[in-house]
């Protein structure tokens, strides 16, 4: 195997914990002043202690697994490689797994203690592209459902069938889906649209209200028709 080979994937093995670490920090905890440098190194230390930690208990595992890698074989390798191949990348599965796991607990239990820590969880990302993609709490089936109010007056409505990720607000587009109304502008009522989808440049958007309407129920088929009586001759 290429060195290169080799040395990506130890480095994916050093970077991948303490990454899932800070994922799971930063939904329960802002961002506080820390340098670079040192979350790269807290990066590092929460990785090599999450991997080691991962390796002891592997071996504590195989104690009572034979298809484990125990301690005798790691004290012989490289030379049990070829004994027992599959076991060695079963162990080494485990281990990584096992490393991200106790990662994502640990930043979860950092950001939960932490003096910067929020009431509700974090998502990075643009704020308005989470608020439309957000289901109902309390119901997820239910979706999204705008009432967006342009910079012309009036006011569309729709459930979301598309939004734009950019940055720029003016460059975040909204397509929106039936049923779709339209209001506005001054004392015009609400009017149905018969479109399927409605696109909004983000240029024109000036308030979005966001709701999670209950789904219309479908409405009954009609009852059969009964089949006509046949006459009766007399």
């Amino acid at each position: 195997m290429p060195g290169s080979v080799v040395g990506a994937v130890l480095l994916l093995v050093a970077l991948a914990p303490g990454s899932v670490y800070h994922q799971a920090f930063r939904r329960h905890s802002q961002r506080d002043t820390r340098t670079t440098t040192a979350e790269v190194v807290e990066l590092f230390g929460v990785g090599a202690l999450t991997t080691t930690a991962g390796l002891l208990l592997t071996l504590l595992l195989a104690e009572a697994v034979p298809f484990l890698v125990p301690l005798d074989a790691v004290l012989r390798a490289p030379a049990d490689f070829p004994a027992r191949p599959w076991s060695w990348v079963a162990a080494g599965l485990l281990v990584m797994l096992l490393s991200l796991a106790l990662s994502r607990t640990a930043g979860v239990l950092a950001g939960r203690r932490s003096p910067r820590r929020t009431g509700a969880g974090l998502r990075e990302g643009s704020a308005a592209v989470r608020a439309f993609t957000e289901r109902d709490p309390e119901d997820p089936a239910r979706k999204a459902f705008l009432a967006v109010e342009l910079s012309d007056g009036r006011l569309v409505e729709g459930y979301l069938r598309y939004v734009s990720s950019d940055p720029d607000p003016d460059r975040r587009d909204l397509v929106l889906q039936r049923p779709l109304a339209w209001t506005g502008p001054g004392a015009t009522p609400r009017t149905p649209s018969p479109a399927r989808l409605v696109y909004v440049p983000g240029s024109l958007v000036r308030v979005v209200h966001i709701s999670y309407p209950a789904p219309t129920p479908a409405s009954p088929p009609p009852p059969p028709v009964p089949a006509p009586t046949p006459a009766t001759e007399p």
